[in-house]
């Protein structure tokens, strides 16, 4: 089903991960390097031969961690109240400011609107856009998607043990918040003077999730080798690959997102103005660091509450994988978030491909580290996800074929 090598694949998508990584560095989102990698994206399609390439603009809040950084804000402003007066409005306004921080929490976890996001200005970003045609009549589409950007490189990144540290912190954090409103709240129609002591008892603990927020943005932007210049790369070498042997029925989209580090504001504004148009029916294949580790795909995606794949999309990367029994593959959740995760909220057939460092292999991730750098990559990891996914592309041009109508009707209505 796949061609023998991917060898010039491979090499296309090293000298893109280069460009990306070196030339222009840490691309954080909003700035002008995103914009310069964007440009460079848009140039290379032209030189590959796709068409109707096109930026389109949209704003986001330039920061993950400014909405994060609101909500402990508020919630410790409202300790501090109880902390200099305990009356009972003083416990009341406490309340509101620690339900406030629950919900802006929750919210930006789920990408979700929220008084941090109405409060916060936005900046100007864009996704890089264009289209493969299919060789025949289109009976089915495909959305490569990558994202452009590179994430901040805070302290609680820099190692597996800080990483582990500071999720379990936030979570209590996060906790803190909630048992916060649920004390005051009580003590509202209890009279419970004492709540004044747990207020004492949780304040350093939301103190040191806003501490953390606030130390990242002063943080240099990842050189982002792995994260994301690798699924960039390899999205422009499989366009590459496509402009040379398109796919007889499947209509391949490109789309590579700004924004997606401070919370997938680039691929909701690509969903929301393209998604309609390509159908129910697309599937959505997320290239994310796609270079360092065994090959993975997600079964579910999100920061707290995990996303399930969907099961048309876990169908085909399952199939996918018995046709490359010679490469490893696993699939699991995922530890954070990626692009898929707007997609499968909207109901829509989104995959992740990922690498992953095999545990006791000596590997590290460099994830969200200055140590993210084209010297870390893998050629062979790369080229196994370039298998995957162009194996991924055969199957559903495959499938459109086999469940074509007679009449030769297509998308294009035709």
């Amino acid at each position: 089903m796949q061609p023998a090598s991917f060898s010039e694949d491979v090499q296309q998508a090293l000298q893109h991960v280069h460009y990306l990584s070196q030339a222009i560095g840490g691309r954080g989102s909003c700035t002008a390097q995103e914009r310069r990698a964007g440009e460079y994206a848009a140039e290379q399609m032209r030189q590959i031969g796709v068409k109707e390439i096109r930026a389109e603009p949209f704003t986001a809040i330039p920061s993950t961690y400014w909405g994060y950084a609101l909500s402990f804000a508020a919630a410790s402003t409202g300790l501090l109240i109880v902390l200099l007066s305990d009356g009972l409005g003083e416990r009341v306004l406490a309340a509101l400011l620690s339900l406030a921080g629950v919900w802006g929490f929750l919210a930006e976890t789920e990408f979700a609107p929220s008084w941090t996001r109405w409060a916060l200005s936005r900046k100007e970003s864009q996704n890089i856009c264009g289209v493969i045609p299919a060789e025949k009549d289109v009976w089915s589409r495909v959305v490569l998607c990558a994202h452009l950007d590179t994430h901040r490189t805070p302290i609680f990144y820099s190692s597996e043990v800080w990483y582990a540290a500071f999720t379990a912190l936030v979570a209590l954090s996060f906790l803190s918040m909630a048992v916060g409103a649920t004390v005051l709240g009580l003590s509202i129609f209890l009279d419970w003077t004492s709540a004044r002591w747990v207020c004492l008892g949780l304040l350093p603990v939301q103190l040191f999730g806003l501490a953390m927020c606030l130390h990242a943005d002063f943080t240099p932007y990842s050189p982002g080798a792995n994260d994301n210049a690798s699924g960039v790369g390899a999205a422009l070498a499989l366009a590459r690959r496509l402009r040379r042997k398109p796919l007889k029925h499947t209509e391949v989209h490109l789309a590579l997102t700004g924004c997606e580090e401070v919370g997938d504001w680039g691929i909701a504004a690509y969903l929301d103005q393209n998604a309609e148009k390509l159908g129910k029916d697309a599937v959505y294949i997320i290239l994310d660091e796609v270079g360092l580790g065994d090959l993975k795909y997600l079964t579910a995606d999100g920061l707290i509450f995990k996303h399930k794949t969907h099961p048309r999309a876990l169908e085909l990367a399952r199939q996918a994988k018995r046709a490359l029994a010679e490469v490893k593959i696993v699939e699991g959740v995922g530890l954070a978030y990626t692009d898929a995760l707007q997609a499968t909220k909207r109901g829509l057939m989104a995959l992740t491909i990922c690498t992953v460092p095999a545990p006791k292999s000596g590997s590290v991730t460099h994830w969200h580290r200055m140590t993210d750098t084209l010297e870390t990559l893998s050629a062979k990891d790369l080229e196994n996800t370039l298998r995957f996914a162009w194996t991924l592309l055969q199957l559903v041009d495959q499938r459109a074929a086999e469940a074509a109508s007679p009449s030769g009707v297509n998308l294009n209505g035709q």
